[in-house]
């Protein structure tokens, strides 16, 4: 359910404009299974991932960052949706045009950028690695993005 709320927010948010996308989600039991916070990248999820990887994308997004392009650990400098580390982004940037990480773009840097994030995390899953489906750069957070309906538990839990 959790794909196709994506699949079906983004369809409309591309052919009728937020305000009729924000309005059928309503309607809809969406609610129950994707956090409100995540429609916002709804359309990059779904340039980004193919079909079969856009609910894990959804949760391990939400797990690593809440959703929030800006989160930041000083740890290990993980950044943005995806909690992107300078190593890792760098050895995507080696084979593929996107910016370096930590490239100022506008007021911010590339890392925190919602479409480079996603594409940079799409890329490790789908493309860089000898298979698909490969999500193994998240195992930390496994134990939050592995069970879906422990997901929503916990997402609607930190949401009230």
């Amino acid at each position: 359910m959790v794909t196709k709320c994506i699949l079906i927010y983004a369809l409309l948010v591309n052919n009728f404009g937020f305000s009729v996308a924000d309005e059928v989600i309503y309607l809809t039991d969406c609610d129950n299974y994707v956090p409100e916070t995540c429609y916002q990248y709804a359309t990059l999820l779904v340039e980004h991932f193919e079909e079969k990887n856009i609910e894990t994308a959804v949760k391990v997004m939400w797990c690593e960052s809440r959703n929030k392009s800006s989160a930041y650990r000083w740890q290990d400098q993980d950044s943005g949706l995806f909690q992107a580390i300078p190593r890792t982004w760098g050895w995507v940037k080696e084979k593929h045009n996107i910016p370096y990480w930590d490239y100022p773009v506008g007021n911010t840097y590339a890392q925190f950028i919602p479409r480079y994030n996603i594409q940079v995390a799409a890329l490790l899953v789908q493309d860089m690695h000898t298979r698909d489906n490969y999500w193994q750069p998240w195992s930390s957070s496994q134990w939050c993005w592995e069970d879906t309906d422990k997901w929503i538990v916990k997402w609607k839990n930190e949401a009230t």
